[in-house]
């Protein structure tokens, strides 16, 4: 009987993997905040916002394939320090471009790097952690990870004005650097004593072949559909136009924009603690998927319809679009408990993928609407914000429709 896992190396690696995802949440969301003073400084519009928010998470995406490979191929503690490297280089062209092209350079380079980050914890504690104990562990590491992403809000805006943006945004390239060099010397790939089920690819050509096998799963297929939009929507809210929408909209100063920003980004691991949990209490992943995606969506339309009212309606609405999001965790442990552990990699990358792939093209084509929208004072008028809501709420729908079709798995199977 192998020996029971080191509970601090646990602990160690759960702190080191939720910093560092937080780091990348950082990243993510800060956009909303300094969208408005790049807009100020540079003067670049609405579609070039868009795609400047969106490169993160169109390098992101690009980079799922390789580093999933590399997972199953090399482990994550390799390939999480040597792609993280990636994001150190982006950070610092990021904070010091004054053009349009080096701000997109230095997000698409931020984006590879992080890329790694969530779904090499993923590999790392599917081999740690009991596969019925991985969806409840998922959610509290997405938790504490948030953390990073209410950084990217309040006091984000108050560094802003104390500091600017530039040197804040250096500061945290410079921490990264240390994260790095922790990964590399404490992360372990398997507790001691284990013993994988099944071979490992053994070349290229093999782990190519078990990206096709994962990719042709028929369950993979509705799972992916939904994964289109998990972190899109949020993040197309949280992440982009929030901060904008309450500027042109409702006239909130850079502060008080965090401070909704903030209580957005408090919702999320909230929302994980309380939501994450629920496949264990429903015995079913799908049930959580469903119900929660599926308010979500209908929140957004709501959003819409009432997109000039009261911030005691809209503000609400905002913070539960954040708070469901957690359904994600429900997801991909679905996916989790689809394959085998040395497809894992392969498999949670390939749903990462299309899930990150979806937050780009969400922010690129939202900022296409938007710039259809023009104001005389600000980014968009009132009726650019009310197509983009309408837009994201209607492709949540369909996802939540398509995955309808999966067949469950539960949690404690008969």
């Amino acid at each position: 009987m192998p020996p029971s896992p080191p509970v601090g190396r646990i602990v160690f690696m759960f702190v080191l993997f939720a910093v560092l995802f937080g780091t990348g949440q950082f990243h993510r969301i800060s956009s909303a905040v300094i969208m408005p003073e790049l807009d100020t400084e540079l003067a670049l519009g609405a579609a070039s916002l868009g795609l400047i928010s969106g490169v993160y998470f169109l390098t992101a995406m690009a980079m799922q394939i390789p580093t999933g490979l590399c997972f199953d191929r090399f482990g994550a503690r390799r390939t999480v320090s040597v792609v993280l490297t990636i994001s150190i280089v982006g950070t610092m062209v990021f904070a010091t471009a004054h053009t349009a092209t080096g701000l997109i350079i230095g997000r698409a380079l931020m984006g590879a790097g992080f890329a790694s980050v969530l779904m090499g914890a993923y590999a790392v504690f599917a081999r740690w952690i009991p596969t019925e104990k991985f969806s409840t562990f998922s959610a509290w590491l997405l938790a504490f990870g948030s953390v990073g992403g209410m950084f990217a809000t309040s006091p984000l805006a108050a560094a802003v004005e104390w500091f600017g943006w530039r040197p804040t945004i250096i500061g945290v390239g410079f921490m990264t650097v240390g994260l790095v060099l922790l990964t590399y010397a404490g992360v372990r790939d398997a507790p001691p004593g284990f013993v994988e089920k099944g071979r490992r690819p053994g070349n290229l050509a093999e782990n190519l072949r078990g990206l096709v096998d994962v990719l042709r799963h028929r369950e993979m297929r509705y799972i992916l559909a939904m994964g289109v939009a998990t972190y899109g929507p949020g993040m197309a809210l949280l992440g982009l136009w929030g901060g904008p929408y309450l500027d042109d909209v409702h006239a909130l100063n850079t502060v008080d924009r965090g401070n909704l920003l903030f209580v957005m980004a408090l919702s999320m691991p909230i929302g994980l603690m309380l939501i994450g949990p629920l496949d264990r209490v429903f015995n079913s992943r799908k049930k959580v998927v469903v119900i929660f995606a599926g308010l979500k969506g209908l929140g957004f339309i709501a959003l819409a319809i009432w997109i000039d009212g009261s911030l005691w309606l809209v503000g609400p609405l905002m913070v539960w679009a954040m708070f469901s999001q957690a359904y994600y965790v429900a997801l991909q442990s679905h996916c989790r408990a689809t394959f085998p552990e040395t497809m894992v990699g392969r498999a949670t990358t390939s749903l990462n993928l299309v899930s990150v792939g979806g937050v780009a093209l969400m922010q690129i084509a939202t900022g296409a609407i938007i710039g259809a929208f023009p104001a005389a004072d600000g980014i968009a008028s009132a009726e650019g914000y009310r197509w983009v809501f309408a837009f994201v709420g209607i492709i949540i729908v369909l996802a939540v429709l398509a995955y309808s079709r999966v067949p469950d798995r539960p949690v404690r199977p008969a």
